[in-house]
């Protein structure tokens, strides 16, 4: 009895099982173009991943430079560039052995809410007062990021006889989510304190007095306001000439290709210079103003797409927006007197 049980067990399964192969074949049958571009999908993905490591692996000689000939974004002043009158750059990339300071302003700035400020009274057109900012040490005008810095300003400049500041923000209209801080650095989406009817115009000051200071308004971009720059609070390095926001920049000059000076860079354990941001493109740029151009630490992909030496994340950066520059592929050297290699130093808390 039992041996026929299982017989019967036996005998009534195959039915299902047949059952389940005629269904996997309607499946198949039903969507093999899905399934067939899912496969192709994952070999394009592969495919793709097999090519970046070689990308990386092979350390490539084209170069990614940037022309320092553009304007900035908010300043109608050019910017004119000036031969160099030696080509011998006194350099240094050893770190500094003293207890390090994450709260380090550069350049005699104030250290204010997790920022470097500098307070300028000398009256400026709003395009003046960003030029002033470039030329001490690339910083921007002031941002005001949320209620904290807000109140800071009115303290920062109390009992300095000043009304209104030149603000970082530059709006659209009268749209309050058209504005943005220097360079292009984020918006007020988070936070902003406009007075009445306001914004409804172009740049953006600060009232310091009266029953609005504080509150922010839109005001003619000729009209001469004192004003405030701005730099990211670093961490100090005697010995770092060019130190923003924890990393140390070092010249190099009589480079001839990015794969000679990364492989430098190297065996110091720094990169060529990655540029992350619009504002870190504005300090590399007041740096080497005497250049007309400098090698980084990209490969190109195209003209928007970056992969940089250094690990920074991949991303797309439009040459006219994001970094205010002009990107150029080179597969020769760089012309001479015109090449400068910046070492990349991450400073070390």
């Amino acid at each position: 009895m039992p041996k026929s049980s299982v017989c019967e067990d036996q005998e009534f399964d195959k039915p299902h099982e047949q059952k389940h192969v005629e269904r996997l074949q309607r499946v198949v049958s039903d969507h093999w173009k899905n399934i067939l571009i899912g496969g192709l999908s994952e070999i394009i993905i592969v495919s793709f991943a097999v090519l970046l490591t070689y990308f990386l692996a092979r350390q490539p000689t084209c170069e990614t430079e940037i022309a320092l000939s553009s304007t900035l974004p908010t300043s109608t002043l050019p910017i004119t560039t000036i031969g160099p009158k030696s080509s011998q750059i006194p350099i240094s990339s050893t770190l500094s052995t003293a207890a390090p300071d994450k709260n380090y302003c550069t350049g005699n700035f104030t250290y204010v809410n997790h920022k470097c400020w500098k307070l300028v009274t000398g009256p400026q057109s709003r395009a003046e007062a960003d030029q002033a900012c470039f030329i001490l040490g690339g910083s921007t005008l002031f941002s005001i990021r949320n209620e904290q810095d807000n109140l800071a300003v009115l303290e920062f400049v109390k009992e300095k006889s000043v009304e209104n500041l030149w603000t970082g923000l530059v709006c659209v209209g009268h749209d309050p989510f058209s504005c943005t801080w220097d360079v292009k650095s984020g918006t007020t989406a988070a936070y902003s304190n406009f007075a009445k009817d306001n914004p409804n115009g172009d740049c953006i000051y600060y009232m310091t007095t009266g029953t609005q200071a504080g509150q922010w308004a839109s005001g003619s971009c000729d009209e001469a306001m004192s004003f405030v720059c701005e730099l990211p609070a670093t961490i100090y390095d005697e010995t770092c000439v060019f130190n923003y926001d924890n990393y140390c920049y070092i010249p190099y000059d009589q480079i001839n290709t990015s794969k000679q000076g990364q492989s430098i860079c190297e065996l110091s354990g720094s990169n060529l210079a990655s540029i992350r941001s619009g504002n870190e493109n504005r300090f590399l740029m007041s740096t080497v103003s005497v250049f007309s151009i400098f090698a980084i630490g990209g490969f190109a992909f195209s003209d928007d797409l970056i992969l940089w030496y250094d690990g920074t994340p991949m991303g797309r950066l439009h040459r006219n927006h994001a970094l205010s520059v002009h990107w150029t592929v080179f597969q020769t050297p760089l012309p001479p007197l015109k090449r400068l290699m910046k070492t990349q130093v991450p400073l070390v808390d």
